[in-house]
């Protein structure tokens, strides 16, 4: 009976329950609009990562449009992405009549391949976007004095990064802005936004003024927001996990695999004509006091993540795992280990694991979007990248579990 009612999601919420339920309350009546609130919280976020600056927008994809924007680029200059990250970044780039150019992964720290990288860069190249999927951290010195050579802008996206650092420098200080993701199931989850990070003053007011110019906060889409939260927490408590969730993802699986590979589910792959209005409206004073509310306890949760991700490799086959650098400081985010999805899943779902690969898309090989590349690597890691439950709230007898589960697929 224990077991029974003692299976494993595949993530979790990085809230209380009992938060999850104000947020929703509150997110009906509380202010949107005290700017005095949003400044604190821009403060204490920039003072947390090392910068002296912090500029809060809706989305990271947001942020991202601003930080290009604002180079008041020459039409089809080219920006470099990772071949894996969200589908709305791509959007940005060609709202800005950029062109995007997608460099391979290396297997070991799942970032730029140098020799690709050297490849795909011309004079065209103006902006880079590094992007630290999953926690893992590459060589950034390597990375960034490639860059630097070449005068080329520098945006990081450490969304998935928080506190992770390379040589002791943290994640996200390294290019000329960083940006964070504060989205859903994120480990400073503030039920949505973008969080850009710089040191460099012309920057930072220019993103102060872009920040202006956006229209008021939307209500009902942080209503949405709050609600999205609480379901998913709920979901994914024990009690309600094992009883109604994961006999229902099983039944799922075994009608269509398909449908439950992905981590937060499948999303839509159409080019969007323009840009929705809710990416240009502003971050508000009710979501800037839920980050003022957490931010202290992110580096607590995140080492015990660590902790677990360690345990986790320590007992399983290391050569499943990417290696990153002796430098690297990794936080993982997810843990991610290179094999067959589908009989993950059913080997992990007899132990009573939900495991999933991940939902960003594999944005160099999208149908409708221009420039579509080959990027053998990181098409291996879209497909064949199961995650390991490695999240705060795991006991020891579950880190047992996974690690049985886990030797017996290889």
């Amino acid at each position: 009976m224990k077991f029974t009612l003692d299976k494993i999601p595949r993530g979790m919420i990085y809230h209380k329950i009992i938060e999850s339920v104000g947020y929703f309350m509150t997110s009906f009546f509380m202010p949107l609009d005290d700017h005095s609130t949003i400044k604190k919280f821009e403060s204490k976020f920039a003072e947390y990562c090392d910068r002296e600056y912090c500029v809060a927008f809706p989305f990271a994809r947001t942020a991202i449009y601003f930080a290009l924007k604002n180079l008041n680029l020459s039409k089809g200059s080219e920006v470099i992405l990772p071949p894996i990250t969200i589908k709305g970044i791509v959007d940005v780039i060609l709202a800005l009549d950029l062109v995007p150019v997608y460099v391979d992964w290396d297997i070991d720290t799942l970032n730029f391949q140098l020799d690709d990288l050297h490849r795909k860069t011309s004079p065209k190249t103006k902006a880079v976007v590094i992007t630290t999927l999953f926690g893992l951290v590459p060589d950034m010195k390597v990375l960034v004095d490639f860059f630097r050579d070449k005068g080329i802008f520098i945006i990081e996206d450490f969304s998935q990064c928080l506190n992770g650092s390379f040589d002791g420098k943290r994640v996200g200080t390294f290019g000329d802005v960083g940006i964070y993701s504060c989205s859903s199931i994120k480990t400073l989850d503030t039920l949505g936004g973008g969080l850009a990070i710089t040191s460099d003053t012309a920057t930072y007011e220019a993103l102060k003024k872009s920040q202006a110019g956006l229209s008021l906060a939307d209500r009902k889409f942080l209503i949405k927001k709050a609600w999205v939260n609480l379901v998913r927490n709920v979901a994914t408590t024990r009690l309600i996990f094992s009883l109604a969730v994961f006999p229902l993802l099983q039944i799922m699986r075994r009608f269509n695999p398909e449908a439950t590979l992905k981590q937060t589910g499948s999303r839509n792959k159409d080019r969007l004509p323009t840009l929705p209005k809710v990416w240009f409206s502003s971050y508000s004073s009710f979501q800037a006091n839920i980050g003022l509310a957490h931010i202290d306890g992110v580096s607590a949760s995140d080492q015990i993540r660590i902790d677990n991700a360690n345990f986790l490799k320590a007992r399983c086959d290391l050569d499943k795992f990417p290696k990153t650098t002796k430098s690297s400081a990794n936080v993982y985010w997810q843990l991610v280990m290179v094999q067959d999805p589908k009989k993950a899943q059913e080997v992990f779902a007899r132990h009573g694991i939900d495991t999933a690969t991940t939902s960003l898309e594999l944005v160099a090989a999208l149908e409708k979007y221009p420039n579509k590349t080959m990027t053998p690597v990181a098409e291996k890691i879209y497909h064949n990248g199961i995650f390991l439950p490695c999240f705060p709230g795991l006991s020891n007898a579950d880190l047992e579990r996974i690690v049985n589960a886990t030797n017996q697929l290889i």
